[in-house]
């Protein structure tokens, strides 16, 4: 009911329901509405995806230290271990909430950070175990706050059908940092040590600063009257947008909104990757790159812009918030379906998932953990790796971004013909395909870019689609009750995936070349038998996702080990 006669936008604030015990919050606190904690949660996502610019700075890392390429690997594995493995932020998620869970992710991210760039200057221990620690440190806050992220979302947009390009959306922000910041880097920064600086304070800061925003305590809800598709201005202030402005930054459902969302996210990765392009044949002159970064910012403020028009008020106060019975949560999440986190492993359905997820994304964490190395290795392309590498790390965001929208996207319209766990065995197979390319070795020694170029385009698609696939699974496989604690547990197989194919397969072939500085130069030779191994790998990964598959049809899912 409204107040004020017809028309009226305003609603009469009822008195609290159920007095909260303690100090919860003043009337002056805000809560993001839900298309301001979809927008914030994208960039945290930039700010958790600095996980993948590790390239930038492993050369110096390994320098510096003195490491062996599979001590390096060590390393970056480390980050991606705490990255995927994620049950303690899991379980402090469904604990908590997402405000808290999103400032102790901040938290980690500066401090592992933080100590990785004293580490790399010299002041820390100078220890590829130490760095490994603040690694893990660092990628633990990745994980974390990317389960408040997605938690948040989830408990914001409740249509299922729109899941699909909602979880597509967040996490190809994820994959799409690493493009965006090295251009940040190409156009501010010459030291690599300077640059993880600059690092820790963004991710620290952007999580922290979201989490006074993001979320809310379990006895309030976003207004059921909140004004969603009413023609309304950001902030609810001023004239409504008109012509092609109202098509692109007006009132729309959610549909609609995501859809433009995905659209101008997918300008962004493609964007990234010409810019890769442009920096390459100019040389790096700094007017191109400067050029380049401008057009990134406006394309991600119209982005963001797209989500947050139309929908009128951004955010609301502690007052104005809904009121939900305590006792009513409570029973909604106790009659939520699921299998908790102590019952996975007993479940044959959780072993044949986990190992296929170990295997294929395992496979892509190798590229991205050698891709610097991956470029030096040829001495045709030595003597401006830095830069080459650069590219292709811009061109590894976009596919990584493409991918994840894409496989959204797709999913959500296939959903009635293809069930999401059949159409991650066609992600799979794209994951072998990819590593087959980069055995082939296409170009040969005397051309080997081609062949980096095809190969990194195709691993960098389905490594972005299989962690985008990743959460959505565990939700429609274990149910969305323990989601937190699940997703965390399931996020051990590409960190034991990453370790085994990047660090000891990847690093001791590489080793196996390599002169006495610990240096391979010797090109395909370097890292040709790891790719012939990982693709054999993932092709066994598709068949026991196949399998997964074949099982779910015919209603043999979730049961025991037999």
């Amino acid at each position: 009911k409204t107040e004020g006669g017809l028309g009226s936008r305003t609603s009469p604030i009822a008195p609290p329901l159920f007095q909260s015990r303690g100090r919860r919050g003043t009337s002056a606190t805000m809560y993001a509405s839900r298309w301001l904690t979809l927008v914030l949660s994208q960039f945290v996502m930039v700010s958790s995806g600095t996980l993948y610019l590790f390239p930038v700075y492993s050369p110096m890392l390994k320098s510096r230290l003195d490491l062996t390429q599979e001590e390096v690997n060590f390393v970056g594995s480390a980050a991606h271990f705490g990255a995927f493995f994620s049950v303690f932020g899991g379980f402090f998620y469904d604990a908590f909430g997402p405000r808290a869970t999103l400032t102790l992710g901040g938290a980690l991210k500066l401090g592992g950070l933080l100590t990785m760039a004293l580490t790399i200057q010299g002041v820390a221990p100078q220890s590829h175990r130490f760095a490994a620690f603040c690694a893990w440190v660092f990628g633990t806050g990745c994980s974390t706050s990317l389960t408040a992220s997605l938690g948040a979302n989830y408990a914001t947009f409740k249509d299922h059908n729109l899941h699909g390009r909602l979880v597509g959306l967040i996490l190809a922000f994820f994959g799409l940092s690493s493009g965006i910041l090295s251009l940040v880097y190409d156009v501010f920064f010459t030291s690599p040590v300077s640059f993880v600086y600059f690092l820790a304070l963004f991710a620290g800061g952007m999580d922290l600063f979201a989490a006074t925003l993001v979320g809310s305590p379990k006895n309030l809800a976003l207004p059921d009257d909140e004004p969603e598709g009413r023609g309304l201005p950001l902030g609810g202030v001023g004239p409504a947008p008109t012509g092609t402005v109202a098509r692109l930054f007006g009132a729309a459902d959610h549909d609609a909104k995501l859809t433009r969302g995905l659209t101008l996210c997918g300008a962004v990765a493609i964007h990234v990757a010409v810019s890769a392009l442009l920096i390459q044949s100019a040389g790096g002159v700094a007017a191109v790159t400067i050029a380049c970064l401008l057009v990134t910012v406006a394309l991600m403020t119209a982005q963001s812009w797209s989500l947050l028009g139309g929908g009128g008020r951004v955010a609301f106060r502690r007052n104005e918030m809904a009121q939900v019975d305590p006792r009513l949560h409570a029973a909604n999440k106790a009659a939520l379906e699921g299998v908790g986190p102590a019952k996975l492993p007993f479940l044959l359905d959780f072993w044949l998932f986990f190992i296929a997820m170990m295997l294929g994304i395992g496979a892509g964490v190798t590229v991205v953990n050698n891709l610097s190395q991956m470029v030096s290795a040829y001495p045709t392309l030595e003597p401006d790796a830095a830069a080459t590498s650069r590219s292709l790390m811009k061109l590894l965001a976009c596919t990584n971004t493409l991918g994840r929208l894409a496989s959204g996207s797709l999913s959500d319209k296939l959903a009635h013909k293809v069930g999401r766990v059949h159409f991650t065995v066609y992600l799979l197979a794209l994951m072998a395909v990819g590593q087959f390319i980069l055995a082939a070795h296409l170009g040969g020694e005397s051309a080997p870019l081609f062949g980096l170029v095809v190969g990194v385009f195709v691993v960098g698609w389905a490594f972005g689609a299989l962690f985008w696939a990743t959460p959505l699974l565990v939700m429609e496989l274990f149910g969305p009750k323990n989601f937190g604690a699940n997703r965390g547990l399931v996020g051990l197989s590409p960190a034991i995936g990453g370790y085994v194919m990047s660090t000891l397969v990847a690093g001791r072939v590489y080793a196996a070349s390599a002169g006495s500085d610990n240096d391979c130069d010797a090109g395909a030779a370097c890292y040709g038998r790891a790719w012939v191994f990982n693709a054999f790998a993932v092709v066994g990964a598709t068949g026991m996702m196949w399998w997964l598959a074949r099982r779910r049809a015919r209603g043999r899912g979730m049961g025991p080990i037999t």
